[in-house]
């Protein structure tokens, strides 16, 4: 039964969602090569449906991760266009410019 393994994989996406709160990057991809190994050790332990209450909830603490991992993506591509756009005035000043405010983030 791979109920052990499902409770240290619970504790890693745990422990991940908290490094990506706090930016911790080097922490949150050493948990990632350690979920993987966990999830392929459940694997080769099998699962049964006595798993199935963990292994859902464990899903859904990942969807939260992945989650927060898609919103800071977005935040620094949008942070990426802005500089992108402050490094080319022309494209933000001059007759191109059309004056009229844009929205930069729904998620601020």
């Amino acid at each position: 039964m791979a109920k052990k393994t499902l409770m240290e994989l619970k504790k890693a996406l745990e422990a991940e969602r908290e490094a990506l709160l706090k930016g911790a990057i080097e922490s949150v991809l050493k948990t990632a090569s350690y979920k993987a190994r966990l999830v392929e050790k459940a694997k080769e332990e099998g699962l049964t449906e006595e798993d199935r209450p963990l292994l859902e909830e464990i899903l859904s603490l990942n969807e939260r991760n992945k989650a927060l991992i898609e919103a800071g993506l977005s935040f620094v591509e949008e942070a990426f266009a802005i500089l992108r756009r402050a490094m080319t005035p022309e494209a933000g000043y001059g007759q191109a410019a059309s004056g009229e405010a844009r929205l930069i983030s729904r998620e601020a």
